[in-house]
C-alpha cells in the first residue's frame, strides 16, 4: 500500500477504438471486444420496439420521469432519491463539479480535497481535478492480492476531512470490495465526508452488499445500466442519494442530457429485468469455465467475483496488441498503473470459445510467463525455423520494425539488452573489422544535455520549411529522449585496426555501413522482444561525442531510444500516416540494367 498524490491527465478507457483499428486495417465488426466491462446479452424485443418507437422530434422529458420511477420501483426507494444520467460518466462530473460540498461550505469546511481507493476508474480522479480538488489515492498492495487497505483508509480519514472519498465496490479493475458495513461505519464515523459508493458492478457480483438502501446524508450510490444492461451506446446511469443533494446537482447540470431513446430503451430493460438476470447467470458459468481454461494453460488469473478479471502477463501492451492481430480486444491496464497487467471481460459461451482459440496462437500461448523475462513477445521458434511458420513471422517482424517515439518507463532487463547486442554484432562488417561501438548512456545529466541539443537543433531544422510542411514537421514530437528507459549511442571507428583494410581501400564508407547493419539486428531483435526503438537523427554527432567523452576519432552513426512501447503496434509508419510522405512502390525502387 502507499500514497500517492495524483495530477490531472486525459482518461485511458476500454473498448474499440476506431482510428487504431483503421490504421491497422482491422474491420471493427470483426473484433470482439473483451476490454470493456459489459454484460454480453442479446436485448429482448421490447427494448429494441422502444428504441425504434421513441419520439426524437420532440424535446426529451429532462427528468427522466417515466425511467426515474422505474428505477425507484425497482430499488424500493423513493423517486425523489434517484437522479438519472447521461451514464455514470456525467454523474461523477457533477458530483465533484457542483454536488460534492456544495451544502459544506464554511468555517469548517472540509479540505478541498479528495481520497480515492485505487487502482481504479481515472475518472475519479480526473473529475476532481477539473473541479479543483486535490486527489491522494491510497493504492492498494498487488502482493495483497490487491485488496483494500481498510485500516490505511480510515487512518487517512482520521489525518484529514476530506471532502469526498470515491470507492468503487467492487473495484474496477480488481474486483475486489469492501464490506457493507465497513462503508457504513467510515460514513458514521466522518459525517463531513461525502462517500460516493460506485456500484456499476455490483449487479455481475453475487457477494457485495449494495448501500442504494441507506439513507445517510453524505452517501451517494451510483449504479450503470450501460455495464448491467449492456447499453454503453446509449450512455445510462443514475445515481441514489437524499433528495436534498439530488434537487442540488439537478438545478446545476446540462438540460436534457439522457435523450429520448435511452430513457425509453432503460425503462423497457427494466421491465424485463429476468432476460437480463438470465445473461448473468451464463456469464457467472462462463467466468469459472474461463479461468478454469487459463489455469490450465499456465496463466494465473485474479479470480473475482464480477464480470471481469485481471491476469498477470510479462507485458500488457505486447499481449494486448498480440490478441487484437488475432481479432480479440482486451484491456491493457498500463493506465491503471499495472503494466504486467490485462483485464478480461467475461463473454458468453461463443466469446470464450474465440478467446481462447487467439490465445493459443504460437506468438500468446509462450508470452505469459510473467517470471521468465526471455519470453515476452517473442516469436516462435517452436518449428526449429522449417516451413512457413517462422518465415511468416520474420517478415512480420520485418512490417512492424517501426520507429517508436513513445516509451512505457518500465526498465529494461540486462539480460535482454545483452542479448540484442549479441545479435547486433553478428552482422556483416567489411574485412571483419567489427567497427562498431556502443555506449549506453545512463547519467541523468548527460541525458539532459542530449536533450537541450536535440531541442536546439529541433527549432533550427524547423526553420527551414514554411507552411503546412513546418507545421507538420513541429507535430512530430519525438518524447523518447525523457521516456525511454534505455538510450544507446552508436558509433563507427572509421579506421580500425582489425581487418587491415580489407574491402575498405576503395570504399572506406564500408565501415559505417557495417554499423548500420549491426543497428538493424539489434532494432530487429529488440522488436522481436516487443521492445521498441527509436533512432534520433536532430543531433550533432561531434556534440554527442563530446557529451559521452569518447575518443575523438570516434563517428556518431545512430542515437537510439529504446523501451516498451506505450502505443499499440502498427505497420504504417508514422509520417506516412501524418501525410509527411507515402511510402513508393518497390518498382520505383528496383531497375534492370
Amino acid at each position: 500500500m502507499n500514497l500517492q498524490h495524483l495530477d490531472s491527465n486525459e482518461a485511458v478507457h476500454g473498448g474499440i477504438d476506431w482510428d487504431e483499428l483503421r490504421r491497422q486495417g482491422i474491420a471493427p465488426d470483426t473484433v470482439l471486444d473483451l476490454s470493456s466491462n459489459l454484460l454480453r446479452v442479446d436485448h429482448p424485443k421490447a427494448v429494441q420496439q422502444a428504441i425504434e418507437s421513441a419520439a426524437i422530434s420532440p424535446y426529451p422529458d429532462r427528468n427522466s420521469s417515466v425511467l426515474r420511477t422505474a428505477i425507484a420501483e425497482r430499488h424500493d426507494v423513493a423517486q425523489e432519491r434517484v437522479l438519472v444520467g447521461n451514464g455514470c460518466c456525467e454523474l461523477i462530473h457533477l458530483l465533484a463539479a457542483h454536488g460534492v460540498g456544495a451544502q459544506r461550505d464554511g468555517a469548517d469546511a472540509p479540505t478541498t480535497q479528495s481520497v480515492i481507493l485505487g487502482p481504479t476508474f481515472s475518472e475519479y480522479e480526473r473529475a476532481s481535478c477539473l473541479a479543483g480538488l486535490q486527489s491522494t489515492v491510497i493504492l492498494a498492495d498487488q502482493a495483497d492480492g490487491f485488496a483494500v487497505p481498510t485500516e490505511t483508509v480510515e487512518m487517512e480519514l482520521r489525518r484529514k476531512a476530506y471532502r469526498v472519498i470515491w470507492i468503487c465496490n467492487p473495484n474496477n479493475p480488481t474486483g475486489q470490495a469492501i464490506g457493507a458495513d465497513v462503508i457504513r461505519q467510515w460514513i458514521a464515523k466522518f459525517p463531513r465526508t461525502t462517500f460516493i459508493i460506485d456500484e456499476s458492478y455490483i449487479e455481475f457480483s453475487e457477494a457485495t452488499e449494495s448501500l442504494i438502501h441507506d439513507t445517510f446524508e453524505n452517501l451517494v450510490v451510483l449504479r450503470s445500466l450501460t455495464k448491467s444492461h449492456s447499453m454503453a451506446g446509449l450512455r445510462l446511469g443514475y445515481l441514489v442519494a437524499s433528495a436534498a443533494r439530488v434537487r442540488s446537482i439537478s438545478a446545476c447540470r446540462v438540460p436534457w442530457s439522457v435523450n429520448a431513446i435511452a430513457q425509453a430503451a432503460g425503462a423497457a430493460a427494466l421491465a424485463a429485468q429476468q432476460h437480463y438476470d438470465h445473461a448473468m447467470l451464463r456469464m457467472r458459468e462462463q467466468r469459472g469455465r474461463l479461468i478454469d481454461e487459463l489455469t490450465r494453460r499456465g496463466f494465473q488469473p485474479l479470480v473475482t467475483d464480477t464480470g471481469f478479471f485481471l491476469m498477470p502477463v510479462e507485458n500488457a501492451g505486447v499481449f494486448r496488441n498480440r490478441l487484437l492481430r488475432q481479432g480479440v480486444l482486451v484491456r491493457d491496464c498500463h493506465s491503471f498503473g499495472l503494466s504486467n497487467y490485462v483485464r478480461i471481460a467475461v463473454g458468453d459461451a461463443a466469446a470464450t470459445d474465440r478467446f481462447l482459440t487467439a490465445l493459443d496462437t504460437p506468438s500468446l500461448s509462450t508470452s505469459h510467463r510473467s517470471s521468465d523475462l526471455t519470453l515476452r513477445g517473442k516469436i516462435d521458434d517452436s518449428d526449429d525455423f522449417e516451413g512457413d511458420s517462422f518465415r511468416t513471422q520474420l517478415y512480420e517482424l520485418f512490417r512492424m520494425r517501426r520507429d517508436v517515439r513513445r516509451f512505457s518507463s518500465d526498465a529494461i532487463p540486462p539480460e535482454l539488452l545483452a542479448r540484442w547486442i549479441d545479435a547486433a554484432v553478428l552482422a556483416p562488417s567489411v574485412g571483419l573489422s567489427e567497427p562498431w561501438r556502443f555506449v549506453s548512456v545512463r547519467d541523468a545529466e548527460t541525458r539532459r544535455h542530449i536533450v537541450r541539443e536535440f531541442e536546439s537543433q529541433n527549432a533550427t531544422a524547423a526553420a527551414g520549411y514554411e507552411g503546412v510542411a513546418r507545421e507538420n514537421y513541429l507535430s512530430l514530437k519525438l518524447a523518447g529522449l525523457r521516456e525511454a528507459p534505455e538510450q544507446l549511442a552508436v558509433f563507427v571507428e572509421p579506421d580500425p585496426h582489425q581487418g587491415r583494410g580489407l574491402g575498405r581501400r576503395t570504399m572506406p564508407e564500408t565501415v559505417a555501413y557495417s554499423v548500420v547493419a549491426a543497428i538493424q539486428n539489434f532494432w530487429l531483435a529488440a522488436r522481436c522482444d516487443g521492445v521498441g526503438v527509436g533512432w534520433v537523427s536532430i543531433v550533432r554527432p561531434e556534440q554527442i561525442g563530446r557529451l559521452l567523452n569518447v575518443p575523438p576519432q570516434w563517428e556518431l552513426i545512430a542515437y537510439l531510444c529504446v523501451g516498451y512501447p506505450l502505443h499499440p503496434d502498427r505497420t504504417i509508419p508514422e509520417l506516412q500516416l501524418r501525410n509527411w510522405e507515402e511510402r513508393r512502390d518497390v518498382s520505383e525502387h528496383w531497375i534492370t540494367r
